[in-house]
């Protein structure tokens, strides 16, 4: 495809003309905010924080759950590690990542007190669209092959939000995703380490530059995405396809929609922890009562689950064992359970009775999200019954979203104090008709 057609297809949309959209737009934005408020006591926001005030800098962009005041690439590197530092953050099944934290953390360090909040939320809706286009062009190679899409790919979309947001003209907003794009990079091999959020950060930061850049008078090749050495014969195995095909019909905030978390760890444990959470409650399991549990993907399914035998809380937010056992044996789900700290070396032993199958032979649901995904639950018990449950919808997904007073208690839980958390939703839900400064102050003042 050229691309041109998708620089000029984002710089003409108009997304928040459908209600659907401004709601999810919003929705998106308060889910953001709970994610980001909750690390507030992680001692690795203390670290990023120290290295950000002896960097120093002319600092006008705010850091978000501080009074600290930073240059526009270090609050994107902040926000953005912030946002995904606890694996808490919505997440998307044609990103197959997180598109809001790498996202809205470049737009936030980039935004202006003067600007319409209405174009700000579009920008959003922008960002995420292109985010998700992508990455239904690029996946599963893209994935499986061991890249991090929500940095390879939502550096690109960031880009391009803060372009459609400073309203650049085509042919730059071309530039800017161009220059956005040479700076793509992520390893999987990191997920279980701070190195995983740290790349939100830094995309959201390389976008930021991007679009400082080309808007100082930089250039670069704005055809990023043809040819032989370009994005997709780069990153990707599927041709060049065209991005553009159908463009605002739908949005892909809406459909098929963003996913907010109940658990700090990687969605892709969500089916199977449901599922065991529903076993232990009905049957009231205990680890003494466990004998051996299968747990069954579709083929690829558990991809972004690496760690088999985790070593630390961490390392067990990307792992169905760990994951799986802590649920049946109604341990917590909590953050405590998620730390960098060792795990007990009890707690170890006994999550060596969980396995991963894959099956190539179960049906998936046609209602299932991610399409073809499901999980299956074996719990053969201590008195050899056999104890099973699947699930293909888990709760947070489109398919079972949570409801707003869900959604409202997860920024309340991270923000602690009721009027503050009022003041911020109704600070969100203003953007639609007001400037973003009623934003940013409000988000000011909850520090």
């Amino acid at each position: 495809m050229n691309t041109e057609m998708l620089a000029e297809a984002i710089y003409y949309s108009n997304p928040l003309e459908n209600e659907l959209v401004k709601n999810a737009a919003i929705e998106g934005m308060l889910d953001y905010l709970a994610v980001s408020y909750q690390t507030k006591s992680e001692k690795e926001i203390t670290i990023l924080k120290q290295i950000i005030l002896d960097e120093g800098g002319n600092g006008k962009s705010y850091l978000i759950g501080s009074d600290i005041q930073a240059t526009r690439a270090q609050a994107a590197l902040f926000n953005g590690f912030q946002a995904h530092l606890l694996d808490y953050d919505d997440v998307h099944s044609d990103v197959r990542g997180h598109p809001s934290a790498v996202i809205l953390s470049a737009l936030l360090a980039v935004g202006e007190p003067e600007m319409p909040g209405n174009r700000f939320l579009a920008a959003y809706v922008i960002g995420v669209e292109i985010m998700a286009r992508f990455g239904e062009a690029m996946n599963p190679y893209h994935y499986t092959k061991g890249w991090h899409n929500t940095a390879t790919l939502g550096v690109i979309a960031a880009a391009g939000a803060i372009a459609y947001l400073r309203e650049y003209p085509p042919r730059l907003i071309a530039e800017t995703m161009s220059l956005a794009a040479t700076q793509s990079a992520g390893l999987r091999l990191q997920f279980g380490t701070v190195v995983k959020p740290l790349h939100v950060g830094i995309a959201a930061k390389n976008a930021v530059d991007s679009a400082d850049w080309i808007r100082a008078g930089l250039h670069s090749n704005p055809d990023f995405l043809n040819g032989k050495n370009g994005f997709f014969e780069v990153y990707a195995d599927n041709g060049v396809p065209d991005l553009t095909v159908n463009w605002g019909k739908t949005w892909r905030i809406v459909t098929p929609g963003l996913w907010f978390k109940q658990y700090p760890f990687c969605s892709a444990a969500a089916h199977g922890v449901e599922a065991a959470v529903f076993l232990q409650k009905k049957y009231d399991l205990s680890d003494e009562d466990i004998q051996s549990v299968s747990v069954y993907f579709p083929p690829n399914g558990d991809s972004a689950l690496i760690h088999r035998n985790p070593a630390t809380g961490e390392e067990g937010r990307f792992s169905i064992e760990y994951i799986v056992w802590l649920a049946l044996s109604g341990k917590p789900l909590t953050f405590s359970s998620f730390e960098s700290k060792p795990i007990p070396s009890s707690w170890r032993k006994s999550f060596q009775k969980v396995t991963r199958e894959i099956d190539v032979t179960t049906k998936p649901s046609k209602t299932a999200l991610p399409v073809g995904r499901f999980t299956i639950v074996n719990v053969t018990t201590t008195s050899e019954d056999v104890l099973s449950k699947r699930i293909d919808t888990p709760k947070g997904s489109p398919g079972n979203p949570l409801t707003k007073s869900q959604l409202k208690e997860k920024l309340l839980q991270a923000i602690g104090d009721d009027v503050k958390t009022e003041k911020i939703i109704a600070s969100v839900h203003a953007l639609t008709h007001t400037e973003l400064g009623v934003f940013q102050e409000a988000t000011t003042e909850a520090e």
